[in-house]
């Protein structure tokens, strides 16, 4: 099983180097963890495309902090390993070519996430079965073309 995470935040978090951990709902957060999920595939909606998303980053799960984490104004936080050889950050300008495609298939998935714009649980999703087996064929052309982590903030 691996989680669909709508990244709201992206540019600001990678500009200010927050690495390691995303913001989640409690409640959510507990549901996932009784899963044991692999991956958290990580979207965002590019700028002057709204309605759409975006591939930004393939993450390890983690169910303890792999590096430190300042005091969070959230309800909880999903942990990721930033170390981990599965987790990378995809070329914004190669994923782009995908956003159109991409969405339509995650539309079809989780229309309720998407009329709900990710606005809380909604935000965070399920992937699994023959669903993340599609998704996976979709997204391998941008797995090999990953970028190197950001640097973490000092």
């Amino acid at each position: 099983m691996d989680v669909f995470y709508y990244w709201k935040n992206y540019d600001e978090d990678m500009k200010a180097g927050r690495i390691g951990w995303l913001k989640s709902e409690r409640q959510k957060l507990g549901e996932l963890r009784d899963r044991n999920p692999d991956l958290i595939w990580a979207f965002k909606t590019p700028s002057g495309c709204k309605g759409q998303l975006q591939l930004v980053a393939r993450l390890a799960w983690s169910d303890t902090p792999k590096v430190a984490l300042p005091k969070l104004d959230a309800a909880s936080v999903i942990h990721y390993d930033p170390a981990d050889t599965r987790t990378s950050f995809f070329g914004l300008a190669d994923a782009h070519a995908s956003v159109e495609s991409l969405t339509q298939q995650l539309r079809g998935q989780f229309p309720a996430a998407f009329r709900a714009n990710f606005q809380g649980d909604n935000g965070i999703q399920v992937m699994d079965g023959d669903f993340l087996r599609r998704f996976l064929k979709t997204v391998s052309p941008f797995i090999a073309g990953a970028d190197s982590l950001p640097p973490l903030a000092t």
